[in-house]
């Protein structure tokens, strides 16, 4: 098994950011199943627990404001094996207009894996961030 090629992680993110705006979890998690066929793992925001397993990745999806939070990919690079985003996040967040800047790395494995780490301010004050603080393994 080998990771994906630049042009294949490219197209992944781009997938993923497509999903997460339609609002099709099962289309969400299967895209990023066959992506990655090994283990993925998420510390989201960097600092926070690690978030291990395709289980903690659908409680990702369910604990985030997705009624009306949208993804847009402002940059991305891809280097080796490695993909970096500046992934702009916004919805309505506690009754307010929300926009919310991320850096995102995802950095595959040649064993199928998968691990995204991601840059934003935790103390956006939502209840995503909270779940997040307290979620994975210490």
């Amino acid at each position: 098994m080998s990771a994906p090629t630049a042009e294949e992680i490219r197209a992944a993110v781009e997938r993923h950011v497509e999903l997460w705006n339609a609002g099709d979890k099962e289309a969400w998690l299967a895209h990023w199943k066959r992506v990655v066929p090994g283990e993925a793992t998420m510390e989201d925001p960097v600092g926070t627990p690690i978030k291990r397993g395709w289980d903690v990745m659908s409680a990702v999806w369910d604990a985030s404001p997705n009624a009306d939070w949208k993804l847009g990919i402002d940059l991305l690079y891809v280097c080796g094996t490695t993909g970096a985003a500046v992934i702009r996040n916004s919805g309505t967040v506690n009754g307010e207009p929300t926009l919310i800047r991320s850096i995102e790395i995802y950095k595959f494995g040649d064993d199928g894996s998968l691990h995204t780490s991601t840059f934003w301010d935790l103390a956006a004050g939502n209840e995503y961030a909270q779940w997040t603080a307290a979620t994975g393994e210490a």
